[in-house]
């Protein structure tokens, strides 16, 4: 039997519940773990999208600069709407009434819910306070403040994004994430990152030498990447502004593709000591834990199981490169087995699916696969369309970064997992490549 408080709380969200179904985590999750007695709605599996109408955004004071303000957030919330899939937005042109809303006028208009925002400002900084009603029932269904500034506006946008996606899902969304990448227009290879949308592109790194490689930790603070900046392939570790950079590995020879583990206290990467590249894990410090694979094959490229129990990776010891997966303590070997030149695995959040690139048998250029583990299905997502490299999965799993050489030179691309809605993230100077996309 249900609670009277879990009872109201499946009583406010009713006015929906003929697009999504309920499930409850009661019994998995104390209460206070997310949102106090909040009930998350699950989108249905044949996937059809809430309606949310979005009322003018307003602001206080309200003169027409910060008006103009309000309504920047509420077009980038827009588009970070949009962007999930999960929604379909209706633009209402309207100013709802801050207290006590009168929501008859939208029960016929086949709308769902309705979001609306009013922005207070103080000097540089910004409050919105963000509502979202459901309109059968003329509940509301949260209201919660978004801290910022004005200068970045668009960060508050992103998180009311994420906050209306973790009401209707159960997970946040990933408006606040971020991608870090390589670019060379400087003349030389340096680290950028650029948040989610394409929007912030701000460079990390000014060693005018070549940096590649770059990957997130797994919460997101700290990135590693590869550096000649002292004449030999390095591994590196800097916040993710920048700052704090420092060296992790500097064996003579390669100290390249690094992978984090899950609990980001240690670093697999290819070390070759002057010889054949295998794989060994490291601390942060550079310490050496153990070696993990051995012989004269090329071993690179690996990637972490989000259990961290195994790692999937790159060798040519069947003559070609090949994907494998292995145990974290170096046993149980196994071969991923596909046709072609395989490179670049990354691992789902999830753990369900690894994407990679492969070069087929008589082709120059690579194309984006997808490995469904349970099932060994290999799906190929990119067709012919330039050389498709280096993928990484959203914090979500549901969409795909990448690199495309489509417009005559390596840009930044994003997919979705199934290989639909493919498009450039952001146009910029030289070549754009190697990205990895943050938690």
């Amino acid at each position: 039997m249900l609670s009277e408080n879990k009872k109201e709380v499946v009583k406010r969200y009713s006015g929906i519940a003929v697009k999504f179904f309920l499930f409850f985590i009661f019994y998995l999750l104390p209460f206070t773990f997310l949102y106090g007695v909040d009930v998350y709605l699950k989108l249905t599996a044949h996937g059809q999208r809430i309606k949310i109408g979005i009322a003018n955004f307003t602001s206080f004071p309200p003169n027409i600069e910060y008006i103009e303000l309000a309504r920047k957030i509420q077009d980038v919330t827009k588009k970070d709407l949009l962007f999930t899939r999960y929604f379909d937005i209706i633009n209402l042109n309207y100013v709802l009434a801050d207290k006590n809303p009168d929501l008859k006028l939208w029960q016929n208009q086949n709308i769902d819910v309705i979001l609306t925002g009013k922005l207070k400002i103080k000097e540089k900084d910004c409050i919105l306070t963000a509502k979202l009603y459901d309109v059968e029932s003329g509940e509301m269904i949260f209201s919660k403040d978004f801290k910022g500034t004005i200068e970045n506006y668009r960060a508050i946008a992103h998180e009311l994004n994420d906050e209306i996606v973790l009401r209707f899902t159960g997970q946040r969304g990933i408006a606040h994430s971020k991608i870090v990448f390589v670019n060379d227009s400087t003349g030389s290879k340096e680290i950028y990152v650029v948040d989610y949308d394409g929007f912030n592109i701000k460079k990390l790194t000014n060693y005018n030498s070549i940096s590649i490689f770059p990957k997130w930790s797994p919460d997101g603070s700290k990135i590693l990447f590869t550096s000649f900046v002292y004449g030999n392939p390095d591994l590196f570790v800097m916040n993710t502004d920048g700052s704090g950079k420092k060296a992790v590995s500097t064996i003579q020879g390669l100290n390249t593709t690094p992978a984090w583990s899950p609990d980001g206290n240690s670093v697999i990467l290819t070390i070759s000591k002057g010889g054949s590249p295998n794989l060994y894990e490291i601390d942060l410090n550079g310490k050496y834990l153990k070696r993990l694979t051995f012989g004269n094959s090329i071993d690179t490229s690996p990637y972490f199981s989000p259990n961290g129990k195994s790692f999937v990776f790159v060798s040519d010891r069947p003559g070609y490169p090949q994907l494998y997966i292995m145990d974290v303590d170096g046993t149980n070997i196994r071969r991923i087995y596909t046709d072609g030149y395989s490179d670049s695995p990354c691992w789902s959040p999830q753990g369900d699916k690894i994407v990679f690139a492969m070069r087929q048998p008589g082709f120059s250029m690579f194309d984006i696969y997808l490995y469904d583990i349970s099932g060994g299905k290999v799906s190929q997502l990119t067709f012919y369309s330039g050389s498709n490299e280096s993928p990484s999965f959203s914090p979500d799993g549901r969409f795909i970064v990448f690199c495309s050489t489509r417009n005559k030179k390596k840009e930044i691309f994003v997919m979705f997992v199934d290989g639909s809605l493919q498009y450039r993230l952001f146009e910029m100077k030289g070549d754009s490549f190697m990205p990895h996309w943050s938690p």
